[in-house]
Parts: C-alpha cells; sequence; structure tokens
C-alpha cells in the first residue's frame, strides 16, 4: 500500500487544521515584526524622556490594525524623505532624536508595497473568507483547502523574511547606537552640541554677526554686556549649566570662536573674538 491508501479523512482534517495554525502564526509574527520595527525606529526627546517616549510609542501602535502597521512602515521605513526631525525651540537641557529608514528606489518600494498589500489580502482571506472554502464533512474539499494554504504559505513568505532581515539590521545598528552612546566621545560630542546650541553661545554670534568689525573681531567686554542686559538669567546659571565661569572659557569650550589677546600699550590685555571659519 501506499501513502495516499493510509490517508484518511481524519487525517486530512487534521493536515488542514494545521496549516491553518501555521499560517495564522506566520501573520501574527509578520503583524509582531511591523510593530518592533515601527515601535523601535524613531526616538526623540529630551534625554531623560526617551526610555518613556518610546514606551508610549510602542503601547500607541499595539490597537493598530494590520494595514494601519503597513502604512506607517511605509510612511516612516521606506520613505524617501529627508526631512530633519524638529526639537523644541527653547531647549531645556539635551534632546535628541534618531530614525531608522531603509534607502530604496521607487520600483524597490512599490515591489515592497505590492506585496504587503497581498499579504493583507491573503491574511483577511484566511481569517474572515476561508471557512466556506472548505467543509469538515466534505472530505473532496479537503485536499483542495490543503493545497491553497501550501500555496498561501509561498507567497507571503517573502514578506516574512524580508521583515525579518529588516528587524536583524536594526538590531544590529541599535547596538553600534547604544555603544556609541556609552563612550566618552559621545558624552563629550554632547557636552559641546549642547553649549553650542545654548542661548549664551547663540547671542554671542549674533552679536558676532551684527556688530563684528570688517575683519569680524568683537570685542569680548562690550559682547558680554549686552550678553548681560538680554540673558541675565543665564548668565546667573552659566557655572552650573555649562561648568564655565567667564566669559572668555565659555566661547573657547564651545568650539566655535577665535579668541585674541590685544596687548594694551600700559600693560594688560583686551580680549575679542570671531566666529571662527569654517
Amino acid at each position: 500500500m501506499d501513502r495516499e491508501q493510509h490517508i484518511t479523512p481524519q487525517n486530512l482534517k487534521d493536515e488542514v487544521l494545521c496549516k491553518i495554525g501555521r499560517n495564522l502564526l506566520i501573520f501574527q509574527q509578520i503583524e509582531g515584526l511591523l510593530k518592533m520595527i515601527l515601535g523601535n525606529s524613531k526616538v526623540q526627546g529630551y534625554a531623560r524622556e526617551l526610555a518613556l517616549y518610546q514606551e508610549q510609542r510602542i503601547n500607541g501602535m499595539q490597537k493598530d490594525m494590520l494595514g494601519q502597521l503597513i502604512s506607517r512602515y511605509f510612511a516612516e521605513i521606506l520613505s524617501p524623505s529627508d526631512k530633519e526631525p524638529q526639537g523644541p525651540r527653547d531647549l531645556a537641557e539635551p534632546w535628541l532624536s534618531s530614525s531608522f529608514k531603509i534607502t530604496s528606489d521607487d520600483i524597490f518600494a512599490k515591489a515592497q508595497l505590492e506585496a504587503f498589500e497581498m499579504m493583507r489580502e491573503e491574511r483577511n482571506q484566511l481569517v474572515h473568507r476561508f471557512l466556506p472554502y472548505w467543509e469538515l464533512n466534505s472530505p473532496e474539499n479537503l485536499p483542495l483547502a490543503s493545497d491553497y494554504l501550501d500555496k498561501q504559505r509561498e507567497k507571503i513568505l517573502p514578506v516574512w523574511e524580508h521583515l525579518k532581515s529588516v528587524a536583524e539590521t536594526m538590531h544590529q545598528a541599535r547596538q553600534m547606537l547604544a555603544g556609541y552612546m556609552a563612550s566618552n566621545e559621545f558624552g563629550q560630542q554632547l557636552e559641546l552640541l549642547w553649549l553650542q546650541q545654548s542661548p549664551l553661545i547663540q547671542l554671542f554670534c549674533d552679536i558676532a554677526t551684527q556688530i563684528g568689525s570688517s575683519d569680524g573681531w568683537v570685542c569680548l567686554a562690550h559682547a558680554g554686556k549686552r550678553v548681560h542686559m538680554q540673558l541675565a538669567d543665564d548668565v546667573a546659571q552659566m557655572k552650573a549649566r555649562y561648568g564655565h565661569h567667564s566669559f572668555k572659557k565659555l566661547l573657547i569650550a564651545s568650539d566655535l570662536f577665535e579668541i585674541w589677546n590685544k596687548a594694551l600699550p600700559y600693560g594688560g590685555f583686551r580680549t575679542f573674538y570671531r566666529i571662527r571659519k569654517t
């Protein structure tokens, strides 16, 4: 007797039920990968709030339907837009932003969108419209149902493999980013950027642009008086916030300016600064 003679209607029922579960599991894994990728693809906010922001972002998409997740995936991950995220105008502390995107051409993006839409339709077909295509008491329909489920699996596997590859790439990128953020180099760069974007340094830049001489030099004492008048509270907190108690040391630390100590005829010197040429 060959194998077909041993296949009973009950065997076929069990086989179809197993394949239904197998395909549903793949669809669930695809949905889970989309939520994981989207939940971790963008992080932005004040440094102390990043973990809370990410948690809110992940929780916010848990109830999203598959179609919504697909739309977000193509809008945020495969979108060609390079628009930089905008942070608060008045920064109170370091504000960070990172995002994960896939660079692709229109042909690739269109092909992926078609594959994802096909996958969504196959999922809806299985979940909502599959029952009429087979009957437990109709043995002749069971082989057709089994064959249909096998073909469905083959059609949706490329989407699953694509998302697994993206998830692995994202994981590696996050590991590299986490390692860099834990380094002394990142800490130093963050402090430097925080200082360069501070209201004090920005005001010194504005003053140099507005009243600098033909060669760009500005008397630091004269500029300092303006800064005292316009940003008195920031000046009072300068040592506590940035670690420097004098404007000269603050400008040097920002690495944005050249400093010149001009000797005076009767001793001493007067300090000038100008924006460093890049």
